[in-house]
């Protein structure tokens, strides 16, 4: 067992005399690109990769994966993808058909701080939307949702004991990734455990976290990832989730 950074991985594989028939990857990071790239050409050498990189490389794009999700017939967010150049006067527009509407980057980063929502009562506020670091930009109609919750699965099982929530209190944004306030369930809803299972298949993702809104008119999908930080999941639950996602990678051994 070895660990690596995704930049390294080749040499690192050929250094050790890694075979491919002897050796299973698995990876911690996530990218559409160069992750996805890299691993993909790992797969064509015949080397097995939990997550594959196409679902790698579906789930952090936040635009293909919300119309992925639609096209499966998952509740997701309408989706539209623009250029920043364009997203004042769009994004105005879309406000006066939606009344609400969420701006972000293509792909995470900046743990929400590039995410913003704008209404009618804040349309003057429009020009945040030049701070998101980057080009491509994905304009969602915003969920008004009661709680944001993340369900760990492994194997396409959802870990029960391991189910987090978020709500939001003052403002509108919630955290179940790096929030040292997140709550774990004693009893997460049934129903709840088999919509993210359900994600996950569809998206053929092994290993990931799977975020969904409640709303007074039933669970949507908010996204999906294959890569995010234990740390403070671990310790509010006080339960071991890295060694169950260690459990299911060695089954195939």
């Amino acid at each position: 067992c070895g660990i690596t950074d995704i930049k390294n991985l080749r040499e690192y594989l050929d250094k050790n005399k890694c075979s491919s028939k002897t050796t299973l990857i698995h990876s911690r990071t996530a990218h559409p690109n160069y992750t996805s790239k890299v691993l993909g050409g790992l797969e064509e050498r015949g080397y097995k990769i939990i997550n594959s990189p196409a679902a790698i490389r579906l789930t952090s794009d936040k635009f293909n994966s919300c119309i992925y999700a639609i096209k499966k017939d998952i509740p997701c967010a309408e989706t539209i993808k623009i250029d920043k150049k364009e997203a004042i006067p769009f994004v105005k527009e879309k406000v006066e058909i939606w009344g609400r509407a969420v701006v972000k980057p293509m792909i995470s980063q900046g743990q929400g701080e590039f995410c913003f929502k704008f209404d009618n009562a804040d349309i003057s506020q429009l020009k945040e939307i030049n701070k998101i670091p980057t080009q491509e930009l994905v304009v969602q109609k915003f969920v008004d949702y009661l709680k944001l919750n993340r369900v760990i699965v492994i194997g396409y099982g959802a870990l029960e004991k391991a189910v987090f929530w978020d709500e939001p209190n003052q403002g509108w944004k919630c955290s179940v990734c790096l929030n040292t306030k997140i709550q774990c369930y004693k009893n997460p809803p049934g129903d709840l455990l088999e919509f993210a299972e359900n994600v996950a298949k569809k998206f053929k993702a092994e290993i990931s976290f799977v975020d969904v809104f409640s709303t007074k008119d039933g669970y949507v999908l908010n996204e999906i990832n294959t890569a995010c930080s234990l740390i403070i999941h671990e310790r509010i639950s006080r339960y071991n989730i890295s060694k169950k996602i260690a459990d299911y990678l060695l089954s195939f051994v």
